[in-house]
C-alpha cells in the first residue's frame, strides 16, 4: 500500500487562492459549522449572500469535504476500538478489496490510510466487545493471509483541538470528550436525529424532521435537549488538508505512565497546528494529530515535545495519515 508524499508551500496556494473572508469563514465554521449565513455575515460584516456565495465556493472547489458533527459516544454508552493493520502480499486489487471492506463496514468511525509503521488505522464505534469480534472474524476469514501486523487499542477519551491555521489571530477551541460511559435517556427519534447531523451537520431542520418523519419544532426541542445531555458535541469542519498544502501527521506515543498525558495535552493544544489528542490503551498511551507545512514545522513539535517530556517519554511512531471517510456516530 503505497502513498505518493507531497508536501509545499501553504502561504502560496493561500495568498492566491483564499483571501482573509474565506479563512475566516473556515475559522467560524470549524468553530459551528451549523452557524446561519446571516450570523456568519453579521459576524464577518459581510452581506448574507456573499456569506452563501464564499461558503459554497469552497465547498465546491474542495477545500470543505463536509460538515460534521462531533458526538460524545461515552454518553452513549459507546467507546472506539482503534485498529492498526500492516499487510504483505497484496497487489492493488487486493489493497482495494481490503479498503472496501472496511470503507463500507457499518461501525467504521472513522479511516485512513497511513505512511509508517502500519498500512491503515481506524476506529470501530464499540458497546462491548461482541461488536470487535464481529467485525475481527470476518476481516481475518478474508484476509488473513495478508495480514502482518496487527494492533488494537481501546480509545477511552478524546480531545479535539478547532482548526487554527485558517485566520493567525484564532482562539483555541478545545473540546473534550470524557471517559466515563453512561446509558442515555434517549429514544428512537434522538439517535435518527444523531445520525443525521453527525453525517451533515448543516442539514436544515426542515429536511431535518422530513428524514426523520417528525416535527420542525420537536427536532428543534430534541436537539437542544441533546446538547444540554452533553450528547451533541461541535459542529465542525472536514477539510482537504493537501488544498491547503498541509500534511496530515498521527504521532503515537508510549508513556512511562499516564499521570503525564493531561500536561502533554494542555501544551501541545496551544500549537495552532495541532487538531486532536486521544488517550489510548494497548500498544501506545497517547495519539497527538498535527497539520503542518513542512517537515521542518513537524521536527520542530517533536523536538519541544522531547525537551519537556523526555523523562515521561518511552518512543514515538510518526504517520502520515491519508483520511477515507469520517463519520462520528456511524450508527445502524
Amino acid at each position: 500500500m503505497k502513498k505518493f508524499i507531497k508536501i509545499c508551500s501553504f502561504k502560496s496556494i493561500v495568498s492566491n487562492k483564499l483571501d482573509l473572508i474565506d479563512r475566516k469563514l473556515l475559522y467560524q465554521l470549524d468553530i459551528n459549522s451549523r452557524q446561519t449565513f446571516k450570523e456568519l455575515a453579521k459576524k464577518l460584516r459581510i452581506a448574507k449572500e456573499t456569506a452563501r456565495f464564499r461558503v459554497n465556493r469552497l465547498v465546491e472547489n474542495g477545500y470543505i469535504k463536509n460538515f460534521l458533527t462531533t458526538i460524545n459516544i461515552s454518553q452513549l454508552n459507546r467507546f472506539y476500538y482503534k485498529l492498526f493493520y500492516k499487510f504483505h502480499k497484496t497487489n492493488h486489487q487486493i489493497d482495494q478489496e481490503i479498503i472496501s471492506f472496511i470503507q463500507d463496514y457499518k461501525s467504521i468511525a472513522y479511516f485512513a490510510s497511513t505512511e509508517g509503521r502500519y498500512d491503515l488505522t481506524f476506529l470501530l464505534l464499540s458497546k462491548d466487545m461482541r461488536s470487535l469480534y464481529n467485525f475481527l472474524i470476518p476481516f481475518r476469514e478474508k484476509f488473513g493471509d495478508y495480514i502482518l501486523e496487527q494492533e488494537i487499542l481501546t480509545m477511552p477519551t478524546v480531545h479535539r483541538f478547532n482548526f487554527r491555521f485558517f485566520h493567525e489571530k484564532g482562539k483555541l477551541l478545545h473540546t473534550k470528550y470524557p471517559i466515563e460511559l453512561k446509558e442515555p435517556k434517549i429514544d428512537a427519534l434522538d439517535l435518527a436525529i444523531l445520525n443525521e447531523l453527525s453525517k451533515n451537520a448543516r442539514i436544515s431542520l426542515i429536511d431535518l424532521a422530513k428524514k426523520t418523519k417528525s416535527e420542525t419544532n420537536v427536532v428543534k426541542y430534541r436537539i437542544k435537549k441533546l446538547k444540554r445531555q452533553k450528547i451533541i458535541g461541535t459542529h465542525v469542519l472536514d477539510i482537504n488538508f493537501e488544498k491547503f498544502s498541509r500534511q496530515h501527521f498521527q504521532v503515537d506515543f508510549t508513556l512511562k505512565n499516564h499521570s503525564m498525558t493531561d500536561r502533554i495535552i494542555n501544551h501541545v493544544a496551544q500549537n495552532p497546528r495541532a487538531t486532536f489528542a486521544t488517550v489510548t490503551l494497548g500498544k501506545y498511551d497517547l495519539a497527538l494529530e498535527l497539520v503542518v507545512e513542512t517537515m521542518k514545522e513537524l521536527r520542530e513539535i517533536l523536538n519541544d515535545l522531547k525537551e519537556k517530556f523526555s523523562e515521561h517519554i518511552i518512543d514515538h511512531d510518526v504517520f502520515i495519515l491519508y483520511e477515507h471517510s469520517i463519520n462520528w456516530f456511524p450508527y445502524e
